[in-house]
């Protein structure tokens, strides 16, 4: 018996709102048109599609550590290092470029001076440098056009930034620093749910200018391995040898991993059981497609692993038992061969 399309696309907004974070969707008016819940599933089935034919990831993240240097000082060495001492052009948020070493004195003076001004050591950050960056073979000018949008409109609301655009790595990535605090003197606080959103904005703006791009968590793809930090990124790019290992994760780090992807795996269970029992014959493939998506997740990888270590470990515990076995049977060996005419060889002496 199939189920009712009304019934599978409640259900696909069920699962789907588990996996996937939509931050238009969830901002709603008091009252929905009917259109609405038409245009969510729409929104969903193009998330879950994307994310089924595994489209290229976007990659952003804060690089200033709040424990490091703050204040103009650490801001002036950023400048000059994303502007390669003035020789890459800057854009800030009027869209007037900076380029040269004057120019770039011109603009810190401007950041130091201008609005609420900017200490020359501070104990907290005055800036935040974000780093927007996708994979190898992306389209360059199509990064930095959607890198500018993106910031238009996450800090259009007269905060000063500056971003520059990198043509010198194989990954295209935009530097973008944005000041702490805004016109009105509020100073931004982004938490993980502001993070996700600034993906997911900056991969909406990627599809604007023509780029299959995605906004996934690690978690809704079964991903283990989270994004190497940028310092092991430029120690790679040069060649060095990492000065650090990482060992391998033993069998209880293996079950917290498994269990912090169950959620995921439970929600893509119930979308696979939806679609595979709808009347559409387009949603049966789609249920297939979820099915091959999630054997071939990296966490599933580790699954078969863990359970020989669980085996292993289930036998080590069993060995001191069977070691005691083997040497009270040596001992008995050795017994007879002292005293082959004893009858008495297992008796303790």
């Amino acid at each position: 018996m199939s189920f009712p399309k009304t019934w599978v696309d409640q259900m696909l907004l069920n699962w789907g709102d588990r996996l996937f974070h939509d931050p238009l969707r969830h901002v709603r008016a008091p009252r929905m048109s009917r259109g609405e819940p038409r245009r969510d599933v729409r929104r969903m089935r193009e998330q879950l599609a994307r994310t089924l034919r595994r489209t290229p990831e976007v990659m952003v993240k804060i690089t200033n550590r709040a424990s490091g240097a703050q204040g103009m000082g650490a801001l002036r060495h950023h400048l000059r290092y994303i502007s390669r001492n003035g020789k890459v052009e800057l854009e800030d948020q009027d869209g007037m470029t900076v380029l040269g070493r004057e120019a770039l004195h011109d603009l810190t003076d401007a950041w130091r001076l201008g609005g609420w001004g900017i200490p020359e050591e501070s104990r907290r950050r005055e800036v935040f440098n974000v780093l927007l960056s996708m994979p190898p073979g992306t389209n360059r000018q199509a990064v930095r056009d959607a890198a500018r949008a993106f910031a238009a409109e996450e800090f259009g609301d007269g905060r000063r930034y500056v971003f520059a655009a990198h043509d010198d790595e194989a990954h295209p990535h935009v530097h973008l620093s944005v000041q702490v605090r805004g016109p009105d003197g509020k100073r931004l606080n982004p938490r993980k749910q502001d993070l996700l959103r600034w993906r997911e904005r900056f991969a909406h703006q990627l599809r604007e200018h023509g780029v299959e791009a995605n906004a996934t968590a690690r978690l809704a793809r079964g991903e283990t391995r989270r994004y190497p930090k940028q310092a092991v990124v430029h120690m790679v790019a040069r060649g060095d040898a990492l000065r650090y290992w990482r060992p391998e994760p033993d069998y209880a780090a293996r079950v917290a991993l498994w269990s912090a992807h169950s959620g995921a795996l439970a929600a893509w269970r119930g979308i696979a059981h939806a679609m595979a029992g709808s009347e559409s014959e387009a949603d049966h493939s789609l249920a297939a497609a979820v099915s091959d998506f999630v054997q071939t997740m990296p966490v599933q990888h580790g699954n078969s692993s863990m359970e020989r270590n669980a085996r292993q470990e289930q036998q080590q515990h069993r060995k001191p038992a069977h070691a005691h076995e083997v040497r009270c049977a040596d001992r008995h060996e050795g017994q007879r061969e002292l005293f082959p005419d004893d009858p008495y060889t297992g008796v303790e002496r």
